[in-house]
């Protein structure tokens, strides 16, 4: 009896060891954390004001490639969802994938620091050029060019304020991968001109590699430091607007309360869908929310709008995903809001305790 006991030991260690090494084509998605962004928010040149709630901006753990101990383990429980990975696309290497991440982010933050510096009164003023964001890791960019850079003329031709002609990526997507692009760039006041051979992105674009958003001017500085310098993505927009505002102006637009929030956001002010709300409705759970504002979810344009059945089935999926999820989420939070805008948000915290933004002064002439 003891040496069958020993003989199942040693064959349940060997199997743990060799599902620890086989590594299967599936990612892993589970609940992250909420964290609170009024502490993350630097701001320099302007009052700021203290409050006692927080917005959450909130996150998932993806785990990709996982190893067969971790897929066995994920399949039951209840709280990982376990989903077949494809690896197939072109263009999309790890690099690649880390590059667009940071650029959503860097995105999210523009729109957020706009709308919030609108909504007090303040301008936003945008240069001429585009700013990088990031770049990819082994592609030609990344040996000339640095996040910070404001690239101003390519091949000659000017970069307007927002790009607004699509100079940068008409000039660059006309060439042959392996040709040469000159661009004309600034970096810490100090204007630079470099040669740069263009690649191949993988389906016979040239590329170099780089992520920009407009160069923008702000009357004062903003930072948003700390733990969302290692998230990725757009979906903390919406929370980090909220969070800005709230630091900008007096009172608490959460009500005093902490708010779990997620949803992308455009310097429009219009919200868009994230995923997997149901898995940051756990996250914000945990850390005792009981009120989260999420994306409302887009009904579908009429079939004869897309150009294939295919396109418009998935619209039809990705709209009863959406709904599906918030159902989930309603589950685990006691008050989910939907909301479509920057105003549909400030109105559902203002129905739920928050105070709202006070109104922008303005000064009268009274004819004498």
């Amino acid at each position: 009896m003891l040496r069958v006991g020993w003989s199942l030991i040693v064959v349940a260690t060997l199997f743990v060891v060799i599902a620890s090494r086989v590594h299967v084509d599936y990612y892993t998605e589970a609940p992250g954390d909420a964290v609170a962004v009024q502490p993350l928010v630097s701001i320099d040149g302007a009052p700021s004001y203290e409050s006692d709630g927080n917005f959450m901006l909130l996150f998932i753990r993806r785990g990709d490639r996982i190893n067969l101990l971790r897929y066995i383990q994920a399949s039951i429980d209840p709280d990982v969802d376990v989903k077949k990975a494809d690896y197939s696309q072109p263009g999309q290497s790890p690099a690649d994938l880390d590059a667009l991440s940071a650029n959503d982010m860097a995105q999210a933050q523009l729109a957020a620091r706009k709308l919030a510096l609108e909504r007090i009164g303040e301008s936003v003023e945008i240069l001429d050029g585009m700013q990088v964001t990031s770049v990819v890791a082994g592609r030609p960019a990344s040996e000339v060019l640095a996040p910070g850079d404001v690239i101003l003329a390519v091949n000659g031709r000017a970069v307007g304020p927002g790009d607004e002609n699509n100079v940068i990526s008409t000039v660059i997507g006309a060439l042959q991968p392996g040709e040469t692009v000159s661009l004309r760039y600034e970096r810490d006041g100090e204007t630079r001109t470099v040669d740069i051979d263009t690649a191949d992105n993988g389906s016979g674009r040239a590329i170099i590699g780089v992520l920009m958003e407009p160069n923008a001017r702000y009357p004062f500085d903003i930072d948003f430091e700390g733990r969302i310098e290692s998230i990725g993505g757009p979906s903390a927009g919406l929370a980090m607007t909220l969070a800005l505002l709230d630091e900008l102006t007096p009172g608490e637009l959460t009500g005093g309360t902490n708010v779990a929030v997620t949803g992308a956001i455009d310097i429009d002010g219009e919200v868009h869908e994230v995923g997997r709300v149901d898995l940051k409705a756990k996250a914000a759970k945990r850390r005792d929310a009981t009120l989260m504002l999420v994306p409302e979810c887009s009904e579908p344009e009429p079939r004869d709008t897309y150009e294939t059945e295919a396109h418009y089935r998935a619209a039809v999926d990705f709209h009863e995903s959406c709904e599906a999820e918030v159902r989930r989420a309603r589950d685990a939070i006691d008050t989910v809001i939907e909301v479509a805008t920057l105003d549909d948000a400030l109105a559902a915290l203002a129905a739920h305790g928050g105070d709202e933004i006070p109104p922008v002064a303005t000064t009268t002439t009274v004819p004498a």
